[in-house]
């Protein structure tokens, strides 16, 4: 019956009518028809929405199936779009205003799942500054009472690197890189960040290429920390070791307490790797352009 694809009007319509026809064509197993109308309720948007939940109680599981999946698709595309909306505020400044980073990967995060909740992930952080600053207690030097970051989040709560699966996207969601306790380099350094900053520690990230490391003030002085390897101490040295063995020659800016912008494009360039990986390349493809565009508004060497 179906021998050419279904033809749809290319305009987007919010008419009710045309939008449960759509639906009641969710039950077709031709691929030629599935496609067409999935592209059209799709760009219909919030629109669809309502129609799509009354399909999810279908008793036909190839209709329930697709009508969740478009749901999760809007879910999606909605959180790239606040996503967006959160890093072009910052696009066109430099440096970034503290805040930035963790508002930012809250978002990015829901762009992976949207269901996620980032209230939860906000009240383990202020659990972990409490423990901290609680560790910190007594303690005689202003670089011990900045190590009791570290030895919380990484003797006690058990932070670490992501040795299996590394460019899974779990790696890159908090709310999963805080119950797994593994991450990325850069997502584990954020949550230092995070903690720090509650906890009334001065931190800051250090932008090395293919692992961020963690810097620690006390007064004048600072201390190269790396969450990735459980929060071993690292010298410049080592760092120069590092990007040599990298086939790099070092510049100064590495060295650089980080700009949480950039820290912030850095990550989504880690999420589009993880899609990538997983097989998820349409998603990775809308999430590389949005990128593409915001770097051209900064400097180029954001998504190095």
């Amino acid at each position: 019956m179906h021998d050419q694809p279904l033809e749809l009007a290319a305009h987007r319509s919010t008419d009710p009518n045309r939008i449960q026809a759509l639906v009641a064509l969710l039950d077709d197993p031709s691929e030629r028809v599935w496609q067409p109308v999935r592209a059209a309720l799709e760009r219909d948007g919030r629109a669809a929405l309502p129609a799509l939940r009354r399909a999810q109680e279908s008793a036909d599981p190839r209709v329930r199936l697709r009508a969740r999946a478009l749901e999760a698709s809007q879910a999606r595309r909605g959180a790239l779009r606040r996503f967006c909306t959160t890093v072009a505020r910052t696009a066109g400044h430099e440096p970034s205003g503290p805040g930035t980073l963790e508002a930012g990967l809250l978002r990015l995060t829901r762009v992976i799942d949207p269901e996620f909740d980032a209230q939860e992930v906000r009240a383990e952080l202020d659990r972990l500054a409490s423990r901290v600053r609680a560790r910190g207690q007594g303690l005689d030097t202003a670089m011990a009472r900045a190590l009791a970051l570290v030895d919380v989040l990484c003797e006690e709560h058990g932070l670490s690197g992501a040795s299996d699966n590394y460019h899974h996207p779990d790696n890159v969601h908090l709310g999963r890189v805080l119950a797994r306790r593994r991450g990325l380099p850069l997502s584990l350094v954020a949550v230092h960040l995070f903690v720090a900053r509650r906890a009334g520690i001065r931190a800051a990230a250090v932008p090395l290429p293919g692992h961020v490391m963690l810097r620690l003030y006390a007064g004048e002085r600072s201390l190269l920390v790396d969450p990735f390897h459980g929060g071993k101490i690292r010298t410049r040295k080592d760092c120069l070791t590092y990007l040599l063995q990298q086939g790099l020659a070092p510049r100064n800016d590495w060295f650089a307490d980080g700009d949480e912008g950039q820290l912030l494009l850095r990550q989504s360039g880690n999420l589009v790797n993880a899609l990538r990986h997983l097989g998820r390349g349409a998603e990775a493809r809308e999430l590389e352009s949005v990128l593409v565009d915001l770097a051209e508004r900064r400097t180029p060497a954001l998504l190095a």
